[in-house]
């Protein structure tokens, strides 16, 4: 059997490994053995024989890995490897530490309160669309499309992109097909929403069509469009004095993906309210989001003190020795 590990450190880094499997969830020791990995290879590769990691080769490796990524997942990957160097550094080994790459966001999201969420969808189901000609049933799909997105946390592509056969009615599940990054991935809904959808399929005249989108233009086989979705949402916010015109640095204002951002919020302040720890609910609602990393999770937990402010000050408890440091330019 090969060893996971095959550089001059593989047996301190198999040790390491193991005590990091104990302190972190799953999902965020697979995000954190991937880096190790790449790490552990990239000291194979250049044929390293003393037990030392200089400045050189640590800056080499993050040139290296840095190829083609975004400065977050750039900034993760020196995250951890800090971890690693720490601890060889313990061990008595010399090691280079480096410093942690400072990232700044590039929107703050926008989060909708319950008030302007009851506003939008009671506007959403009074919407009067008669002079839409390709999107004849725009009326009474606006209403089940907001509701899909704040419920599930879906994207407005894969929610576009549902087929009455993506559902299973009997378990309350949707398999996403069409998704960011090609990752298929299971859906489960509550009850409530399970009835909503029902209903929905049955006066739209697809509940028994599997070939059918969930949100068709006239013609069944094509779906609405991001675009289309857009327009008409736009006019819901103006409706209910949602404004984007005042907006400050980075913040990205209302959106129809900011229902995304509100729904991971929201689950997590849900969560912990009932004693689920950070630790278990985080990479669930991670894996729930189809996010590649638990990095992707935390900035969408990124919101204004203004909601769930004890929420936010227990997540960056959990949050502190997972993710590197971000800043805001004021």
């Amino acid at each position: 059997m090969p060893k996971a590990y095959n550089s001059v450190f593989h047996e301190e880094i198999e040790i390491h490994m193991e005590l990091r499997k104990e302190e972190l969830g799953n999902e965020a020791y697979r995000h954190y053995k991937r880096t190790v990995k790449l790490f552990d290879d990239y000291l194979y590769q250049i044929g390293l024989k003393k037990k030392e990691i200089s400045e050189f080769i640590v800056e080499e490796w993050i040139k290296e890995v840095s190829k083609g990524i975004s400065i977050n997942t750039v900034s993760q990957h020196v995250h951890y490897i800090r971890q690693l160097l720490l601890y060889l550094a313990s061990c008595g080994y010399r090691c280079f530490i480096p410093k942690t790459v400072i990232t700044r966001d590039t929107y703050i999201p926008y989060l909708y309160s319950d008030e302007e969420l009851e506003n939008i969808f009671m506007l959403a189901d009074s919407l009067k669309a008669p002079h839409a000609v390709k999107n004849v049933y725009i009326e009474n799909e606006m209403p089940m499309l907001l509701r899909l997105l704040l419920c599930c946390g879906l994207r407005v592509g894969e929610a576009l992109n549902i087929k009455v056969g993506d559902i299973d009615f009997q378990r309350n599940l949707i398999i996403l097909r069409v998704t960011k990054k090609y990752k298929q991935r299971l859906v489960p809904y509550n009850e409530k929403l399970a009835d909503i959808i029902y209903r929905y399929c049955g006066a739209m005249g697809i509940l028994t069509d599997s070939r059918a989108y969930l949100f068709p233009t006239i013609d069944k086989d094509i779906p609405l469009t991001s675009n289309t979705v857009r327009n008409y949402f736009k006019e819901i916010l103006m409706s209910a004095g949602i404004r984007n015109d005042r907006l400050k640095k980075y913040e990205r204002g209302a959106c129809l993906h900011c229902f995304r951002h509100t729904f991971a919020v929201r689950s997590f302040d849900k969560n912990e309210r009932n004693g689920i720890q950070a630790c278990d609910s985080i990479p669930f609602l991670s894996t729930y989001l189809g996010h590649d990393s638990l990095y992707e999770t935390e900035k969408y937990l990124k919101y204004s003190a203004d909601y769930f402010a004890d929420t936010i000050i227990r997540f960056e408890a959990f949050a502190g020795d997972l993710f590197p440091e971000v800043t805001f330019d004021e």
